[in-house]
């Protein structure tokens, strides 16, 4: 197994695209912020804590390629994998895929820190986490 998994499904709507006809690229980070919203649940950060402000990963470094244009209607899908991490930080890479084609439209990876958000401060991993984290590691150069 690649250890990617989908984190995201949608269309490319209308009024996302630009003047040029092409999905803007603030949409690409809106699809990013609904797959995180997946891998939190997928590495065990407990949805109560996120709602009641306790605990959070925030992104500290991003890195990312747009490889092809999208357009108003394109259905698309993103994959997602855990592909490092350290004491205090989890690093994903997402990549976002024209599911018509199976090209490889859109790619970031991103490492963020686990953190106290009353504190605003980073802590370490939870054990739970950890061991999740360490399962579901991939070397993440197997894709596209």
């Amino acid at each position: 197994m690649s250890g990617y998994m989908e984190s995201y499904r949608g269309q490319v709507l209308t009024r996302e695209c630009d003047l040029l006809g092409h999905m803007n690229i603030q949409y690409y980070g809106s699809r990013i912020s609904v797959a995180m919203c997946n891998m939190f649940y997928v590495i065990g950060l407990d949805p109560e804590d996120l709602k009641n402000g306790k605990r959070g990963l925030a992104v500290v470094q991003q890195d990312s390629r747009y490889v092809a244009e999208l357009h108003a209607g394109d259905i698309i899908h993103m994959e997602s994998a855990v592909v490092g991490s350290s004491e205090k930080t989890v690093t994903f890479d997402h990549r976002l895929y024209d599911s018509a084609t199976g090209a490889l439209v859109f790619s970031s990876r991103m490492t963020s820190a686990y953190m106290d958000l009353e504190s605003r401060k980073a802590i370490s991993l939870s054990n739970a986490i950890r061991q999740k984290v360490n399962d579901l590691m991939t070397n993440g150069e197997d894709a596209a």
